[in-house]
């Protein structure tokens, strides 16, 4: 599956104005974003596979299953993964939306999977939201984003990624399956807009919350990066032997866990990303639809605020 980007940068002045904007555009009223992120390195060392030439050369399996094309992936250069977990589908009287200051509104919505999640969106159902004295258990899923593929001439940012939802289990465990472990803390890297260029180092722990809206095919996120005020309590897996269990990663919320209550990396700005899944990047007729799609919702914009293509660097996930 490819992805085609674009990013933005909006200042926190402006926020509510630009969310009740793309809420006209999108016809919908924003749905919660909240996602916990915890960042894995191999353990293993760097194989690289024996170079083909030519006509020799392989090509994407259009049928290809997501964790087939981590494994392939990871053949080569090696990568951060990220195990994601979904707090709004976690957190009490879930689909709770509230936009303040100029066209707000207030209104619940349930969010539902799409169930083969093929347009990489969510079915959006309005009606009001309940309350729950029973948190549901942690939603996880592996993320893979590959480095943006370089001399497409394409006026969007276009890479490969995988997202495979980790039904039941252990989900350390899993991952320490594949010959990962938990990275403590790392120095962030240059980020759309320099949001996230930091000299120091944070845990790798970290949360992204806003909004969502769905635009024809075209997913929209105004979000925040939030770290946590001192390091996850997340066990690594550095050195536990193969026949152990590895511990389970915390599934306490931050509305529990008062010490480690994120606050904004950059409190004066939020990122804007518009995004389209491609499912078979092998058909130019697909990518080349999506572009233009992603390009008149760019034109739509102009004015209220600019997105563009990023630096390629800015998004590479290899591990050096």
């Amino acid at each position: 599956m490819h992805e085609l980007l674009l990013h933005g940068t909006v200042p926190s002045t402006r926020h509510n104005q630009v969310l009740s904007i793309l809420a006209g555009i999108a016809a919908m009223q924003p749905q919660p974003y909240h996602e916990r992120r915890h960042i894995y390195k191999p353990t293993r060392p760097i194989v690289r596979p024996s170079m083909q030439v030519g006509g020799s050369q392989a090509v994407q399996s259009k049928q290809a299953n997501p964790m087939q094309t981590v494994q392939g992936a990871i053949q080569g250069d090696l990568f951060y993964l990220h195990l994601v977990e979904d707090l709004v589908a976690e957190s009490e009287g879930k689909g709770d939306v509230e936009i303040k200051g100029e066209g707000g509104e207030v209104g619940g919505v349930e969010m539902m999977d799409s169930g083969d999640g093929a347009d990489g969106h969510q079915t959006i159902s309005t009606t009001p939201s309940t309350t729950t004295t029973n948190r549901k258990p942690p939603t996880w899923t592996l993320q893979f984003r590959d480095i943006p593929e370089a001399g497409t001439r394409r006026p969007v940012t276009t890479r490969l990624i995988a997202d495979i939802p980790i039904t039941g289990g252990n989900a350390q465990a899993f991952m320490s399956a594949l010959e990962y472990t938990y990275v403590p803390s790392f120095s962030p890297r240059i980020r759309p807009g320099n949001l996230l260029k930091k000299k120091n180092s944070h845990t790798s722990t970290h949360h992204l919350k806003g909004h969502r809206l769905t635009h024809n095919s075209t997913s929209i996120l105004l979000f925040q990066p939030l770290i946590p005020n001192s390091p996850a309590p997340i066990s690594s897996t550095k050195n536990t032997t193969p026949n152990s269990t590895p511990a389970p990663i915390p599934t306490t919320t931050t509305s529990s866990a008062p010490n480690t209550k994120p606050h904004p990396l950059t409190p004066n700005a939020y990122i804007l990303q518009l995004s389209i899944l491609i499912t078979d990047g092998t058909k130019p007729a697909l990518m080349e639809r999506g572009v233009k799609e992603l390009i008149a919702l760019k034109e739509l914009l102009k004015g209220v605020v600019e997105v563009d293509l990023v630096e390629r660097g800015a998004l590479d996930t290899r591990v050096r």
